[in-house]
């Protein structure tokens, strides 16, 4: 019988016997949990030393060379029955897959911030967030001091940052992950949020937010790093805001009505839905802020977009995971942290969605019926005109999270589809443009993908022309880590 590429990757029978895994023994809390628990348990303290992964398959195209940086929270139990109350508040921890020479070698680090080093101290939560109300004991001298830095990363001019909604940036040394301090982007800017979702124009300029409340900044920082300028607008309510997208000409303020107007810990407590007034975006002129319009939608929630362009009349294009109401409320994923899932609540799946804003009047949407989310678009082509989004898609109906990986071609409205099936979670997959090449398609996504039949977390690699083909190639080292948010590729 001939051994199919999907049949091999689906039972991992021939890798597995040849490199003798077994569920690592790394995590402390894995102990009686479910094989998905994997991706909710706390990493060693100290991190992921250097290690080499094996290439279990494929070969290693040619010209792929690199580093996968990735971001999330990884510390969610001290002792026996001290649980991080939601899944935004546990520590950040980055980790770097650096492919050099047709190899991959993987190391992780926790980002040492104020609120890590005093919990880590005290052996328990104490620090309020997202989720947590927070001990009034924990001592608060800057409002950093609270700083989780666990949803993303940005490379810019070489420095390596770690990101989180309603902080500073962190920098980090590259190589070593170790941290240097809080980013201060100007003097007077300081502990200024900075959002975890940065975005990048095709030569190195970086826009960013700084949200808070019914006010939201706007840093725009030079390819070389230095500093732009920073300018205030007012959204005219405190709604929740992940995510945000940008043209080669304007910005886009994306206003869901799931706002808190208290900001006070626990905040996903203080958040009303309030869909009756709709979902609205402020569209403001990168050269002239003072020039601004409002566009009306239907009510949607929303995390995270692929990207927006624009086109000749002025109509912009911008895709996005949409839900009809908000989700990880108050839940915030508390149960799975404890190894309990209930199933999937069909009332909050996604709709991949591209939304339509004309040069005047309402919003419309254009709904694909694609359940996914974590949107990637070509980097080269962010702002610009485009036909490719990547997305984690495929729904586990067994366990948390996604088993496949897409790639939506709105040009055509056709979908490009890989499913590893139940044994595998999928994370976010990023585009790596081939070299010497300029098409979207002339790229390979990357991404990690967590294997619960070997116990360890593989780095795969698709041709993004051939997404259903399955994998070029992957890599495999001797150990899992927790599901991350966020990376970015150097």
């Amino acid at each position: 019988m001939q051994v199919s590429r999907r049949h091999f990757l689906l039972t991992g029978t021939a890798a597995s016997a040849a490199i003798g895994f077994g569920l690592p023994s790394v995590f402390a809390d894995t102990k009686g949990m479910p094989d998905w628990h994997l991706g909710y348990s706390t990493a060693p303290a100290g991190g992921f030393d250097p290690a080499p992964m094996r290439l279990v398959y494929g070969n290693v195209p040619e010209g792929l060379t690199g580093t996968l940086y990735r971001n999330g929270p990884a510390q969610f139990l001290y002792g026996k029955d001290d649980y991080a109350s939601h899944w935004f508040d546990g520590d950040g921890m980055v980790q770097r897959i650096d492919i050099q020479g047709g190899k991959a070698v993987h190391s992780g680090k926790f980002v040492e911030t104020v609120k890590r080093r005093i919990e880590q101290a005290e052996g328990r939560f104490m620090a309020a967030g997202f989720g947590t109300h927070g001990d009034p004991d924990f001592p608060i001298e800057r409002p950093d001091d609270l700083n989780a830095a666990n949803t993303s990363v940005i490379v810019i001019d070489g420095k390596l940052y770690a990101l989180w909604e309603g902080g500073s940036a962190i920098e980090l040394e590259p190589e070593t992950l170790k941290t240097i301090g809080v980013k201060d982007w100007r003097p007077d800017l300081e502990a200024m949020p900075f959002l975890a979702h940065p975005k990048t124009e095709p030569d190195g300029t970086v826009w960013n937010l700084a949200v808070g409340g019914r006010n939201v900044g706007v840093y725009k920082i030079g390819a070389d790093g230095s500093f732009k300028s920073f300018d205030m607008l007012n959204i005219g309510k405190a709604a929740y805001i992940h995510d945000w997208a940008m043209t080669d000409r304007h910005l886009v303020i994306m206003v869901q009505p799931w706002v808190n107007e208290n900001l006070r810990p626990p905040i996903v407590e203080g958040f009303e839905w309030r869909p009756e007034e709709g979902f609205r975006f402020l569209i403001v002129d990168k050269d002239d802020f003072s020039n601004q319009r409002w566009a009306q939608g239907p009510a949607r929630a929303f995390f995270h977009t692929g990207a927006a362009w624009e086109e000749s009349d002025g109509t912009i294009r911008l895709d996005a995971a949409l839900y009809k109401e908000p989700i990880l409320g108050v839940g915030g994923g508390v149960d799975e942290i404890r190894g309990k899932w209930g199933g999937r609540n069909d009332g909050f799946t996604s709709n991949f969605t591209q939304i339509v804003i004309p040069p005047s009047g309402d919003a419309r949407l254009i709904e694909t019926g694609l359940e996914g989310d974590f949107p990637q678009v070509d980097p080269r082509r962010h702002g610009l005109s485009r036909r490719m989004t990547a997305l984690v898609s495929g729904p586990s109906k067994v366990h948390p999270g996604h088993t496949a990986i897409s790639v939506l071609d709105w040009e055509t409205g056709q979908t490009d589809t890989f499913d590893f099936g139940d044994t595998r979670m999928v994370e976010e997959f990023l585009f790596v443009p081939k070299p010497g090449k300029a098409g979207e398609a002339e790229s390979w996504l990357v991404g990690p993908v967590l294997n619960l039949k070997t116990g360890t977390t593989d780095i795969c690699v698709f041709d993004a022309a051939h997404v259903s083909d399955g994998p070029v190639c992957i890599w495999r080292g001797t150990r899992s880590w927790p599901l991350g948010f966020h990376g970015t590729w150097a």
